[in-house]
This record gives structure tokens, sequence and C-alpha cells, in this order.
């Protein structure tokens, strides 16, 4: 049994918290808030050069960077998904696209229009997969069944890969076993799809990984480990859920959120899980503690996110 601690890494309370990522260049935590179409960042701490040798990417410029420890910035559309880039850009799914997001100087340019003609959909989760590509999904603004789609962008293309689902959730990546598991909520059902080992592309329908017995369980955000475990937020039963890649229950962390939407491994050496929440007044002995970005201590197979290859 691991020693796990959780506490409040930042106490501001999101509406709808989502998308936590880790930039290990920058040593900093980015997430957002749906509702109020909100970027947030919270810096801990210099990166190591330990840390920084283990990541293959261009950090000439890291110096140069001057974020200040934390950090709001409003967006102009519904920003749900984030991934990053290098030292100074990350990569923002929103209800209009994919765009590419200055740091510093908070500017941005469309990479692809997705649904922008559609003003009854939005833009939900979003994960870059290690060969470099994004994959964001769309869903109904009401969450009518079947309007929900997931799409991945890959070497300047656009590819519809999964459609017909409600709340697209959970996209995640486990490359030694070629596999990308997203869910739907609304199903309690995480699934999987399998994917090219050359260009990580999906070259099999999809099938189900696990189901939850009890249909009022809402799957949420999730990260895999470097042992290709799942580590998974569940909406409204307050916990994360650590899966194996053979679909059994290894453990199930109690949090005081009692909506955690999404989760991010992060810290100098991946050894932290942060997990983003949504507001909820249902409990006032723990008010003060919905939305807010929760850390886990103790995590001992974290790994940090791959970049997106434009």
């Amino acid at each position: 049994m691991l020693d796990f601690k959780v506490t409040v890494f930042n106490s501001t309370q999101n509406r709808l918290g989502e998308s936590p990522l880790w930039h290990p260049l920058l040593n900093t935590l980015f997430w957002v808030d749906i509702d109020k179409k909100t970027l947030f960042s919270k810096k801990v701490n210099n990166t190591s050069k330990k840390t920084l040798n283990t990541i293959s990417t261009d950090i000439k410029n890291i110096e140069s960077q001057t974020l200040p420890i934390i950090n709001q910035v409003t967006m102009p559309d519904t920003v749900t998904a984030i991934a990053w880039l290098n030292a100074d850009y990350l990569v923002l799914g929103t209800n209009t696209g994919i765009y590419r997001y200055h740091i510093i100087s908070n500017t941005r340019e469309l990479i692809i229009a997705i649904e922008n003609d559609q003003p009854n959909t939005r833009s939900n989760d979003g994960r870059a997969d290690p060969w470099g590509g994004f994959w964001l999904s769309t869903m109904h603004v009401n969450a009518e069944k079947g309007q929900g789609k997931i799409y991945r962008y890959y070497k300047q293309l656009i590819e519809c890969v999964v459609t017909e689902l409600t709340i697209p959730n959970g996209l995640c990546f486990d490359k030694p076993r070629l596999r990308a598991y997203y869910c739907d909520s609304l199903t309690s059902c995480i699934y999987m799809l399998s994917l090219d080992a050359q260009t990580g592309a999906p070259n099999s329908a999809a099938h189900e990984f696990y189901r939850f017995d009890n249909t009022d369980i809402d799957p949420d955000g999730c990260v895999v480990d470097s042992e290709g475990n799942l580590w998974l937020a569940v909406w409204g039963m307050g916990c994360v859920i650590c899966l194996s890649p053979e679909a059994n229950i290894i453990e199930t962390l109690d949090i005081a959120a009692i909506k955690p939407t999404c989760t991010a491994f992060g810290g100098e050496n991946a050894q932290l899980l942060f997990v983003t929440s949504a507001y909820d007044s249902v409990d006032n002995l723990t008010c003060d503690v919905q939305g807010t970005v929760l850390q886990i201590s103790g995590i001992k197979s974290g790994q940090f996110e791959p970049p997106v290859v434009l």
C-alpha cells in the first residue's frame, strides 16, 4: 500500500475546472475553468537540470520565460483542453478549433477550425498523444445523446476518429501497449482503441475496457502512468480510481472535492498527481474545497505528457 497524501494545490474555486497540464520545461501547472473561459497557471520552482535533461525538445529559450507564480487569462472563447508545444507555446482546444498560444504575450493563432460553424456544440476533453498528435473531443452544449465526436490532429491533417458519443472524456494514451483510451460519461464506460505503432492512428474499432456496475458513476478525465495504469477522476463520487492495464482496480483515493474532473502528473519527477474539480455546494462541510485543484503526493510511476509536434 502506497502512502498517498491529498492537499490543496490552488484554492481558487473553479466553476468547471478541467484539463490540468504540467509543463515540464516551465515547472508550471496549467488548467482551465471552462465556464469562466479562463486559463490558469501556477508556477512552482525552477526546473532542475536533471528534469530538463530527460525531455527531448528545444529548451534554449527557457531562461527567458517570466511567468508569474500564479496567473489567469480570460479567453475569447471556451477553452477546454491544453497540451504543450515547447517552452514558449501551448496548444489549446476550444469550441472553435485548435490554436497555438504564446504563453508570455497571451496571443494565439488558429491551427485548424473544428465545428466552428456549429453553435450548439463545444469542445471537451483533449490531450497530446506520444506521436505528437493532438486529440480533441466535441459534444452538444446540452449533452444531447450521440452528438459527441473525437478528432485527431496530426501532421497538418484533422480526422474524426470516434462518433456517436454523448459526453466524451478520459482521452489518454499507452504507447508501449499501443492503446488510446476514452470515456463516455453517459454510459459509465471506458473504451479502448488499438493504435498504429508508426503513426499512432487508430487501426481498429473501439471496444469496452471497463464498465462501472453503477450507472450513476460518471468516469471523467484520466491519465496513464509509466506502468500503463489509468488514474481516473470519477465525477460525483469524490475519488480517483487507479485501473491496471488489465482493467483491475488497484487503488481508490478519496478526495474532498465531490466532482473531480481530470488528472495530470507533475512535479520535478512526475511524483505528484494533480486533480481539477468543479464547484459543488451540496456538501457544506467541504464547500471550500469544491472547484479547487488538489495535489496527491506519493505517486511512484508518474510520467510527463509529451509535446504536440506541428
